[in-house]
């Protein structure tokens, strides 16, 4: 068993995996029961978390992406396992494929991501879009090239900004909005927020396929969306793309 933790802007999720959490899979929806022993949001210190899933899973290493400070709690109860840890970097070799191009400054969350599409699908171009806080898109040729990343504001950050920054706009929450249009301030304010990152994902995917007819997509992240029939190359949802590029880790 392996604990993966991935350390995002907003909070700080862990999960056990056993052996059959493989990362090869053939439905564009994937069952994210299979393998998953436990999964959960952190809610208390590092140290009674681990001490808590430890006694109901002992796991044998553990593996972390994170985004954010050093955390001298957490090394703390990281040193008190005893345990290996590997630290997931931009430089971490990908274990079936080589990746050039890669910057020293990538996110450790985007890289295990890239990962966790890698390792299902190493024969296409990919573009992998994680949609959190923030909407990053990387894409990475079927050579093995990192063509190229992008960053844009997540639908909540869109929806924060123009509350902060207009004179009467209120704090709306993001949530689905299936309507084109809203029919007040806030469901305006939603609907945009909304489709806008809609529109924006299904552009991309759009000019990338023109340009790589063999584009595979993998959305992950907070945010779900569901685009448009016309749109007609392979996309994967999984929403534990991040532990599935962990877990590939050798």
């Amino acid at each position: 068993m392996k604990l993966l933790i991935d350390i995002g802007n907003t909070s700080e999720k862990l999960a056990v995996v056993d052996s059959t959490f493989t990362a090869l899979q053939s439905s564009d929806e994937i069952d994210s029961n299979v393998g998953i022993l436990h999964f959960e949001r952190r809610h208390e210190s590092w140290g009674e978390t681990f001490s808590r899933l430890m006694s109901a899973f002992p796991f044998s290493d553990v593996r972390i992406s994170s985004v954010a400070e050093k955390d001298d709690e957490l090394i703390a109860a990281l040193d008190a396992l005893h345990l290996p840890i590997y630290w997931l970097k931009s430089s971490t070799p990908c274990s079936v494929k080589e990746v050039t191009g890669i910057p020293a400054t990538y996110g450790a969350d985007r890289w295990a991501a890239d990962m966790g599409a890698l390792v299902q699908d190493p024969d296409h171009t990919l573009l992998v879009v994680d949609a959190g806080t923030c909407i990053t898109y990387d894409c990475i040729s079927v050579e093995g090239e990192l063509i190229g990343t992008s960053i844009s504001p997540g639908v909540q950050l869109r929806l924060t900004a123009m509350h902060e920054h207009t004179a009467m706009l209120p704090l709306v929450q993001a949530e689905a909005y299936p309507e084109l249009f809203g029919h007040d301030t806030p469901t305006a304010m939603l609907s945009a927020a909304v489709n806008g990152a809609r529109f924006e994902i299904e552009g991309y995917i759009r000019q990338l396929q023109k340009e790589h007819p063999d584009l595979h997509v993998f959305v992950t992240g907070g945010n779900e969306f569901s685009f448009s029939p016309d749109i007609t190359c392979r996309i994967t949802h999984d929403s534990l793309l991040v532990f599935r590029g962990l877990a590939s880790l050798v």
